[in-house]
C-alpha cells in the first residue's frame, strides 16, 4: 500500500513539473517574440516617416537615420518619473558602448510644445551628452504623438495640460525601447527602465545586456560572449543523477534486491554530497563574482518560480538530517526504523533532486528575456 502511494506521488510530481515547464516555456517564447535575441532575423515592420527638429534646430527625418541601427527613447524634459533615471542609465550603460559603432540613441520628446530645441540642448547638457551622437528630437504635438503610437508602437497617453511651464504635464508613456535596424525596420522592444524603484538590479542589468546585444549585432559589432560558469549545469546534472539513482534504488528494494538497493542509495548519497559541495563553491565564490542570475518571468510565472525555489530550498534543509538518520539506521541494521523513516525521506529527496534540475532549466535555457 505504501509503495503504491509513493508511486502515485512520483507520477503526480512528474505531471506537475511537466506542466510547469511547458507553461514557463510558452511564456518565454511569447516574451522572446517582442524582444528577440541579438542575432535574430525577426522584424516587426517599417517605421512611419517622420520630420522633426533636433537640439540644434536642424531638421531630422527617418531617411537621415538609414544606414545604422538606432534606439528610440520616448521622454520629456519636465518628467520626474522614469525619464531622468532612464537617461542616466542609458548614458552610463549604452551610450559609451555605442561610440564608434555607428549606432545611435534617438530621444523623442512626447511634450514637444514645451521641449524646444533650446530645452533639449539644456537637458542633454545636464547629462553631459553630445547631441551629435545622441539625437534629441521635438516637433508638432500631433505628429509626434502619432509617430510614437503608430510608428514606434509605444503606448502614450496625455492628460489635461499643465497650468504653467513649471508644473509637470500629465503624460504617461511606455518604457520598452524600440530598436530600429539600418533599413528602418523595428527589430524589437526592450525593457531598459526600472519598472519600480525597488526593481532587482540584476533584472535591470539583464535588460540592458539584451538591448545592447541587439543593437551591436545590428551594427555588425557583436560583443564578445561573456564568460559564464559551467557549474550550474554541473549542479543540475548531479541533481538529475541523484534522482535517477534514487528511483533505481527504490525499484531495487521493491524487487527484493537488497544489495543492489544499498549500492544505489549510497551512490545517490555520494552524488548529493558532490552536489552540495559544488553548490557551496559556486554560490560562495563564483556567483559572488558574476552576480546572481534573475528569473525574468512576470505575474503567475514569477510566483510559481518562487514557490518552486523556496520549497526546494526549505525541503533540502529539512531533508539533509533525515537522509543522514536513514543511513545511520541502515548501518545499525535497525531495519524497521529505517523503513519507517525512509518512507518519509525518499519522496522529499526525490522532490529536492528533480526540482534542482527544474530550477536550472528555468534560470537558463527556459528563462524568458527581461520584461
Amino acid at each position: 500500500m505504501v509503495w503504491a502511494q509513493l508511486a502515485g506521488s512520483v507520477v503526480c510530481l512528474r505531471t506537475l513539473l511537466l506542466f510547469l515547464l511547458a507553461s514557463f516555456f510558452q511564456q518565454g517564447a511569447e516574451a522572446a517574440q517582442l524582444s528577440p535575441s541579438g542575432d535574430s532575423p525577426q522584424r516587426f515592420g517599417q517605421i512611419e516617416p517622420f520630420d522633426f527638429t533636433d537640439a540644434h534646430g536642424r531638421p531630422v527625418t527617418n531617411q537621415d537615420l538609414l544606414g545604422s541601427p538606432w534606439v528610440a527613447v520616448p521622454f520629456f524634459v519636465r518628467c520626474s518619473g522614469p525619464c531622468p533615471s532612464l537617461t542616466t542609465d542609458l548614458r552610463s550603460r549604452v551610450y559609451e558602448e555605442l561610440q564608434g559603432t555607428g549606432a545611435k540613441l534617438v530621444s523623442f520628446s512626447v511634450d514637444p510644445n514645451y521641449d524646444t530645441p533650446e530645452a533639449l540642448a539644456e537637458y542633454a547638457a545636464r547629462f553631459d551628452i553630445d547631441t551629435e551622437s545622441w539625437l534629441f528630437l521635438t516637433g508638432g504635438e500631433e505628429a509626434m504623438g502619432r509617430f510614437i503610437r503608430n510608428g514606434l508602437k509605444v503606448p502614450l497617453d496625455r492628460g489635461p495640460m499643465a497650468e504653467n511651464a513649471i508644473q509637470e504635464p500629465d503624460i504617461t508613456h511606455g518604457t520598452r525601447l524600440p530598436v530600429v535596424d539600418a533599413e528602418g525596420q523595428i527589430a524589437g522592444w526592450y525593457q531598459a527602465a526600472r519598472a519600480t524603484l525597488g526593481t532587482d538590479p540584476a533584472v535591470v542589468d539583464a535588460g540592458f545586456d539584451l538591448l545592447l546585444d541587439r543593437v551591436l549585432h545590428l551594427a555588425g559589432k557583436p560583443r564578445a560572449a561573456a564568460e559564464t560558469s559551467s557549474m550550474p549545469l554541473l549542479n543540475a546534472l548531479l541533481n538529475g543523477t541523484a534522482f535517477l539513482l534514487l528511483l533505481a534504488g527504490w525499484q531495487a528494494i521493491r524487487a527484493g534486491h537488497k544489495e543492489r538497493h544499498i549500492f544505489l542509495m549510497r551512490s545517490a548519497f555520494m552524488v548529493s554530497v558532490a552536489f552540495l559541495t559544488s553548490y557551496l563553491i559556486y554560490h560562495l565564490g563564483v556567483q559572488r563574482d558574476q552576480g546572481p542570475r534573475p528569473f525574468n518571468g512576470e505575474g503567475w510565472a514569477k510566483t510559481a518560480y518562487l514557490v518552486l525555489l523556496i520549497s526546494h530550498i526549505l525541503l533540502a534543509i529539512v531533508n539533509l538530517p533525515m537522509v543522514l538518520r536513514v543511513l545511520v539506521l541502515a548501518r545499525r541494521e535497525d531495519w524497521e526504523a529505517h523503513k519507517r523513516l525512509a518512507r518519509k525521506t525518499l519522496p522529499i529527496w526525490l522532490y529536492v533532486s528533480i526540482t534542482g534540475v527544474v530550477v536550472y532549466l528555468l534560470l537558463y535555457p527556459l528563462n524568458p528575456p527581461p520584461v
